[in-house]
């Protein structure tokens, strides 16, 4: 069991970070006037307490069973996240709600699709109960999710690949695990692959156990199974003159709640992509802030679970450039911004530095 010092020396080293990066990056819309639309940030400080937003709980009804079928999961192993793709200034998380909740009470409608939250800037809305099945994932629900032993000893959570051999390898260690071939006999490459590779698990004998797999013939990719019915499905709005940052940040909080609760690692935090080769989250992938969303999880799951009982305050010492949520709202290169986190009784106060602007305005 770590000590107070310990655990709050370790929150505030995740915390830190001497120079505050920013980036121009695009998000991603359907609608043809929002299609790829540049976007800016000039950085943020992670503070996992004083974010403003709604956690909303507005769950479907049953009267359609394409929206909810009211099926609940065997086990929850992952959570995915995806983006909406809708691109327009009011496609927001109630619209989300609205569009959801119009299909669900309309027993004619045949749409096939729920998920269980949306995140924008403002809000967090529940759509689903956590506990069960949803259709987000595009691995479909006839098939049921499965671990086969690789009878390889397990050190830490890692993702299987391809090997030359055609078997899967997991750090670099031969499984047992044959790679599937194509309905046509050829094999599947690397290339073929989802971002995050084949899912795997550590078994209790310690081996590594690996999921069951299909090829999505629609995007070319060896797909992974239990999206649908294993997981829970996050859309996260991407709607143009947001803050998408905020919502990034708001996303990787309620990853973390999920993990808790469900008693999983950050390895179980998966883009749609994993479970149908489409490219999704688009804007998060495009951006490559995939391994940054992930800090944010480890960050926001490290305070729940260490520091939910103590009393955490973050306020910004130059809030002409930071505010108290962290965001950097002003910039100038080479800037010193300071803030302080008080924990308890204790204060601690922090400087970092504004990068110069690698866009212009």
């Amino acid at each position: 069991m770590k000590d107070k010092q310990t655990i709050i020396k370790t929150f505030l080293e995740k915390i830190y970070k001497q120079e505050i990066k920013n980036q121009k990056y695009y998000t991603f819309g359907y609608q043809q006037d929002y299609r790829k639309k540049e976007n800016y940030d000039f950085g943020y400080i992670p503070f996992v307490t004083g974010l403003k937003f709604n956690e909303i709980e507005n769950i479907i009804p049953k009267t359609n069973p394409n929206n909810r079928c009211g099926e609940l999961k065997e086990s929850t192993e992952y959570i995915v996240v995806h983006d909406t793709a809708s691109g327009a200034p009011s496609a927001g998380a109630k619209a989300h709600e609205n569009w959801l909740m119009s299909m669900a009470t309309n027993p004619e409608s045949t749409y096939s699709v729920s998920w269980h939250f949306t995140v924008d800037e403002e809000n967090i809305i529940n759509h689903l109960p956590i506990d069960e099945v949803g259709y987000h994932a595009g691995d479909g629900t006839a098939v049921k999710l499965t671990f086969t032993d690789t009878n390889v000893k397990a050190d830490r959570p890692y993702p299987a690949i391809i090997g030359d051999d055609g078997y899967f390898y997991i750090n670099g260690k031969k499984t047992t695990v044959e790679v599937p071939l194509k309905e046509d006999g050829t094999k599947i490459t690397n290339e073929e692959l989802p971002y995050q590779g084949i899912n795997t698990i550590i078994g209790e004998n310690g081996n590594y156990f690996i999921s069951n797999v299909y090829f999505n013939k629609s995007y070319g990719v060896l797909s992974n199974k239990g999206g649908n019915l294993n997981s829970v499905g996050i859309e996260t709005c991407v709607n143009f003159g947001k803050d998408y940052i905020k919502t990034m940040r708001l996303t990787a909080y309620l990853v973390a709640k999920l993990l808790k609760i469900f008693n999983l690692g950050l390895d179980r935090v998966k883009q749609h992509n994993s479970f149908s080769g489409k490219d999704c989250p688009m804007t998060i992938r495009h951006a490559n802030r995939w391994e940054e969303f992930l800090e944010l999880v480890d960050l926001n799951l490290y305070y729940l679970n260490n520091l939910s009982d103590m009393k955490v305050e973050f306020k910004s010492l130059t809030p002409e450039y930071l505010n108290d949520e962290g965001k950097v709202i002003k910039h100038k290169d080479n800037e010193k911004i300071r803030y302080s986190v008080k924990i308890d009784d204790e204060t601690y106060e922090f400087e970092s530095v504004l990068m110069p602007l690698t866009f212009e305005l």
